[in-house]
């Protein structure tokens, strides 16, 4: 391994070769593979990034995007359990694979083939979160498993158990499972919500490397979505990367590195997945950005007070903004991400004037205490002001709302009717007490195409007799881009938060029958403040 203390010595013409028998077999191998193809040079991480020296070794994980990229292939050692399993086949002996075979007559023997997709699908390497970015960026792979090396590009697949000499057999054999780098503008986010559903689905040894072992596609895919990556999600379309949904009970990630943010998806272990029920072409996700958010987002901490997205900033470093924005429009003089529209009116004034005095109402500035501990300067709080209510939650026995998954929460407004659903981050471990008060905070207008309970609840809307009356101070106005329905944005996206002395955080992810919200729990539902972390 390379450390500050034999990284020059590492570097002499030969000196490889003299430690090569100290070096691990899959290595040791690597390098005999690498000079037998004719290639001079090969990138192993324990040697080509001196450990021990935290500047380089950043430096080199925010760039493996181009050392992969680059490179002319990959050697991927995909059934090795260790360091140590080798190259099957590099070495004499090193192999004893037999293709299974049935003769049906003597001119007539069924073979049995590997498909590489169900021999890797359980492999060590497929399941580590590292591996990734690898499969992601190479152009070229060598793989190596159950005995049999594979060859694929993003053109064919090869094995040498088939004959695939015929074009139109390998050209129908492509094994490459992510989509090329520099796709069309349409799909980049399509592509980010693929990466995060991969990536989070996979294993890390040590969990203060979610970050860090994501890096390299990050920084590609900052370039693509014309943003900047805040704990893995962008900041070009961050009202939508929110959103992201729980597949299974998560556990919160605990790290002594870093403090990391339960908002984002690096907070959390488990996979996840980015909302399904939204359209994620750039075109029709920019419109529902301009048209049916509102929240004013800005990162806080005890020095400093910024805008998550800063179209004045970002335009200053992201070559692809000379195509357009890709998420929020060019902020204007309204609103600095590019809404056009008033969404909500707060004491006859528009909420984003509003947005802009929230320090005044945090309680945080008055505690020393807080304002030096490691949560409050770590950068990650978000603070902004939104909709808030109180409602009840019991777990869920219908199924009227049907684009959520199973084991998600129903909420019931004052009078016990059901009004929309919750998706718990920590899945049903510790059921909620049906008889507490939970918050909701609204994100976002939504909507589902295919929600039969919503029916039921307007039919009892009229009874108006036990609704919480919305006052003149607060009020919701609708709009939309020319020729849509407004009314069909008939939802809200709400985020469940618990709040943990001055910071709240964030619990589970759902929608709420709009309406409902004047059916909410005492007091009613308020425009406040949020410090998220």
């Amino acid at each position: 391994m390379a450390s500050k203390n034999n990284s020059t010595d590492l570097e002499t013409p030969g000196k490889v070769d003299e430690i090569a028998s100290e070096l691990p077999k899959t290595i040791s191998d690597a390098t005999e593979l690498t000079e037998k193809i004719g290639q001079r040079y090969l990138w192993v991480d324990k040697l080509c990034i001196v450990q021990d020296d935290i500047t380089q070794r950043q430096a080199n994980i925010w760039n493996m995007d181009r050392v992969f990229g680059h490179s002319v292939l990959l050697i991927l050692a995909a059934g090795g359990e260790n360091a140590e399993s080798g190259l099957s086949g590099v070495r004499p002996f090193t192999r004893n694979s037999q293709q299974s075979m049935l003769p049906i007559r003597p001119d007539l023997t069924l073979v049995s083939t590997q498909e590489l997709w169900d021999l890797r699908q359980s492999t060590p390497y497929r399941l580590r979160a590292w591996t990734l970015q690898e499969e992601f960026f190479a152009r070229r792979r060598l793989i190596f498993v159950n005995g049999q090396v594979f060859f694929n590009c993003r053109e064919a697949s090869w094995q040498e158990d088939l004959v695939l000499e015929d074009r139109a057999i390998c050209d129908s054999r492509q094994a490459n499972d992510y989509p090329a780098p520099n796709t069309h503008d349409e799909e980049v986010f399509t592509n980010y919500a693929q990466m995060i559903r991969e990536y989070t689905s996979r294993h890390l040894t040590f969990e203060d490397d979610v970050l860090n072992a994501f890096a390299g596609i990050s920084s590609y895919q900052a370039l693509e979505l014309g943003a900047t990556m805040k704990y893995g999600m962008p900041n070009s379309a961050f009202d939508w990367a929110v959103l992201w949904e729980p597949q299974a009970g998560l556990r919160r990630r605990a790290s002594d590195q870093m403090v990391l943010p339960s908002w984002s998806w690096a907070g959390w272990i488990g996979p996840v997945q980015m909302p399904r029920a939204m359209n994620t072409s750039s075109g029709e996700l920019q419109r529902w950005l301009s048209c049916h958010t509102w929240i004013i987002w800005y990162q806080w901490s005890p020095n400093l007070v910024a805008l998550v997205w800063d179209v004045n900033m970002e335009r200053k470093h992201k070559a692809r903004w000379t195509r357009g924005p890709i998420g929020y429009e060019i902020n204007n003089a309204l609103d600095p991400y590019g809404r056009k529209a008033t969404r909500f009116l707060v004491d006859g004034k528009s909420h984003i004037d509003k947005s802009s005095t929230f320090l005044d109402e945090l309680a945080i500035l008055d505690d020393p205490v807080f304002l030096s501990s490691p949560r409050a300067t770590s950068g990650h709080m978000l603070v902004f002001w939104t909709l808030s209510a109180n409602f009840y939650l019991r777990f869920r026995h219908s199924h009227k709302w049907n684009d959520c998954r199973d084991g998600a929460f129903s909420i019931l407004d004052r009078r016990a009717n059901e009004c929309g659903y919750v998706s718990l981050d920590r899945g049903c471990e510790g059921a909620l007490d049906p008889l507490n008060q939970y918050e909701l905070i609204a994100l976002s207008d939504a909507r589902s195409l295919d929600v039969s309970g919503q029916c039921d609840w307007k039919a009892v809307e009229n009874d108006l007799a036990q609704a919480v009356t919305m006052t003149e101070s607060f009020a919701i106005v609708d709009q939309g881009p020319p020729g849509e329905d407004a009314g069909s944005w008939d939802l809200f996206n709400v985020m469940l938060i618990e709040w943990r002395g001055h910071v709240a955080e964030r619990l589970g992810i759902g929608k709420i029958v709009r309406k409902a919200m004047r059916y909410a729990l005492d007091p009613g539902p308020a425009w406040k403040p949020v410090l998220l972390g």
